[in-house]
């Protein structure tokens, strides 16, 4: 029987920068394969098949996908066996543990140097654009969070946090019961989406395709929803349960989702831009509404209404840098992967495809 696949975003664009979680993956892995190289579209090519190799023998997988190029892999994490794959050109990914849990395999002497002589130019010039369409997508990102932040100081002013907190304890009291588990709670990250040259993506139906009770929390910014959130993950860690949080891919330091697998349970903010509403037919999907608690004035609504256009248009010059960013980084991949000697890559890939046995 084939495994499944759950698909996550590898990095995001966000107002603090790049972010990425992929040195904490590595600690979670028991096995991890650094492949080195130039960006290039053959590597999620191996990426995928590896994926898809595993998938076969049974195993689950989990697949990261690139924040600009749609059907771009740049990782998978096989659970089970606990392998991760991740093509480390990028990120600052360095090996600690060589000899034990880190391998790297390079894949630069796969390059034809003829060929990069070629295309030497013209391969400058588009990453030299490509660094500086980034910059100005996170510039730009920087200043809808800055925007965002005088939207939050609006709400806070009028929040009943009593009433908050009171609905808060209700609900800890409702999911974890009387349940302490005699053993250390585990915590893993996971990314929830990213600004994308298409909009704002995020791949929560997949991520919660298996978990029976999903609770969606509705609520202005600034109100609670993530600090809720992280309160939640460290209730279930002191209570010996595992948590997995999941960031918000525009702001770094903020919670978009949570869970608890030992619960088949989890709780993420399902506002814009990523609004969700119970399905109908999935008994376990529930509202959790903290807007009851923020009794907006006139005064206020204006204050908000004026914010939410300059929000609005940071994201959109936002999304305009992204695409430009995204064909530039097309340009660099397309260019390099004209140069890949492709008997070497056969050799260099085999040994990477080892039959495994649960």
């Amino acid at each position: 029987m084939n495994g499944n696949v759950t698909y996550y975003y590898g990095h995001a664009l966000t107002g603090q920068g790049i972010k990425h979680l992929y040195k904490e993956l590595m600690n979670e892995a028991e096995l991890v394969y650094i492949l080195q190289g130039a960006p290039t579209f053959k590597g999620s090519e191996l990426i995928k098949e590896l994926g898809y190799f595993y998938v076969k023998q049974g195993f689950a997988v989990e697949w990261f996908k690139h924040a600009l190029l749609e059907d771009i892999v740049e990782a998978v994490y096989v659970q089970g066996c606990n392998r991760l794959f991740v093509w480390s050109s990028g990120w600052g990914i360095e090996p600690i543990f060589l000899g034990t849990k880190h391998r790297v395999i390079s894949f630069y002497d796969c390059l034809e140097e003829f060929q990069l002589e070629r295309v030497g130019e013209q391969l400058a010039d588009a990453v030299t654009e490509r660094e500086s369409w980034r910059e100005k997508c996170i510039s730009k990102l920087n200043s809808a969070i800055k925007i965002h932040d005088d939207w939050e100081v609006v709400t806070q002013s009028c929040m009943n946090w009593q009433a908050l907190n009171d609905q808060v304890e209700n609900l800890k009291t409702d999911v974890f019961q009387t349940i302490v588990l005699n053993k250390t709670g585990m915590r893993t990250h996971r990314l929830l989406g990213t600004l994308t040259p298409r909009g704002a993506e995020n791949t929560v139906d997949s991520i919660t395709k298996n978990i029976s009770r999903r609770l969606m929390i509705k609520g202005k910014p600034g109100t609670g929803k993530s600090s809720l959130m992280k309160g939640l993950a460290d209730e279930a860690n002191a209570r010996g349960l595992d948590a997995q949080v999941i960031w918000c891919g525009l702001d770094s330091n903020s919670v978009d989702m949570v869970i608890i697998p030992e619960l088949n349970f989890c709780i993420f903010d399902s506002t814009d831009p990523h609004v969700f509403e119970p399905q109908a037919g999935r008994l376990g999907d529930e509202i959790f509404d903290i807007g009851e608690h923020c009794a907006i004035s006139q005064e206020a609504e204006a204050k908000i209404e004026d914010i939410w256009a300059k929000y609005k248009e940071a994201m959109q010059d936002a999304m305009g840098y992204s695409k430009r960013y995204a064909e530039a980084e097309y340009t660099v991949r397309r260019l390099i992967d004209n140069c890949v000697s492709l008997s070497l890559w056969r050799e260099k890939t085999a040994p990477l495809f080892e039959r495994l046995t649960k």
